[in-house]
């Protein structure tokens, strides 16, 4: 399974910008360590850390976390010494930019507008106007632009990645995977099935607990997905049909929960042919815990039905 989204450029950028930062903190604290010095290097450690583990950016609280940090950071450099890091006040435009909650924003925008106000009103009443001027434009545009970003992001998650904090993709990934992977495993021989998965009993508790053991419990290229709201599906790929019965008692015991399952074969067939909400419809009414449905129509009888379907015209 391919990797969906390509952070390399974003995870290049932070480190170099912790690589000045750290570069500059060390000249600063060599010279006499200073309470800017420290910040400084708080600053491009936290960089370095989602430079290396750029993974960490999708969770909501962690980069919550990362931007309050960089505005507290930006705010007391400029305020304890506006000499050296007045350029830091683009910095809370920049902040807008990226994927955020909506409170986020207007406390970034308050944060840079009171570090402008403190920073330049010993600078006299006309550089005080034209600073907050000048600040509160670019973060008006920053936050423009943010919020068609914003915009973008939803869309992307809801096409995509169902939950930003785990490797669940959507209906809407799967229906794209599936013809992909069907062609590779026919391609290579190898058997390639479609778990559905629902607790026994849905309720949030269940369908959360089968969220996180599902996501723990599977293989890095066995890829999932989120159906709806209580389904859950995984595409197993394995070499031999045994091997993937194997593999699905083990998956089934490592869940560790009363679930109910349904198993659509997927070799030689037209990912067309995959009616995803007849096959997990009251997928917790089955009376068994694995339920295998049929296979669907091969490649080859569907091909061998048009010329006589021809002729019969």
């Amino acid at each position: 399974m391919e990797i969906k989204f390509k952070v390399r450029v974003s995870q290049f950028i932070c480190l170099l910008g912790s690589v000045l930062l750290l570069l500059e903190a060390a000249r600063q604290i060599s010279l006499a360590l200073t309470i800017t010095g420290l910040l400084l290097a708080i600053g491009g450690t936290l960089l370095l850390v989602v430079s290396l583990a750029h993974e960490l950016f999708t969770m909501g609280w962690f980069r919550t976390m990362a931007m309050l940090s960089v505005a507290v950071i930006m705010a007391l450099l400029v305020l304890l010494a506006p000499e050296q890091h007045m350029m830091w006040l683009w910095g809370f435009a920049v902040l807008l930019l990226y994927p955020r909650p909506a409170w986020l924003a207007p406390a970034c925008a308050i944060i840079g507008l009171i570090t402008t106000w403190l920073a330049l009103t010993p600078l006299g009443s006309d550089w005080l106007s034209l600073g907050i001027g000048i600040t509160a434009t670019l973060m008006a545009l920053g936050a423009i632009a943010g919020q068609r970003q914003q915009e973008v992001w939803r869309q992307l998650e809801r096409r995509g990645r169902r939950d930003a904090n785990r490797a669940i993709w959507s209906q809407y990934q799967l229906l794209r995977d599936l013809p992909r992977e069907i062609s590779r495993a026919d391609r290579e021989g190898i058997h390639i099935e479609l778990i559905l998965l629902e607790p026994a009993t849905p309720t949030r508790l269940t369908r959360r607990r089968l969220l996180n053991t599902l996501d723990s419990a599977a293989l890095p290229h066995e890829t999932r997905y989120q159906l709806d709201d209580d389904c859950l599906a995984l595409l197993l790929v394995a070499r031999s049909e045994h091997a993937a019965n194997l593999r699905r008692r083990q998956l089934m015991e490592h869940l560790a929960m009363p679930v109910r399952a349904r198993v659509q074969p997927l070799n030689d067939t037209e990912a067309d042919h995959l009616d995803l909400q007849a096959a997990s419809a009251n997928l917790s009414e089955e009376r068994e815990p694995i339920t295998h449905l049929p296979a669907l129509p091969s490649r080859k009888a569907a091909l061998a039905d048009t010329p006589q379907a021809e002729a019969e015209d």
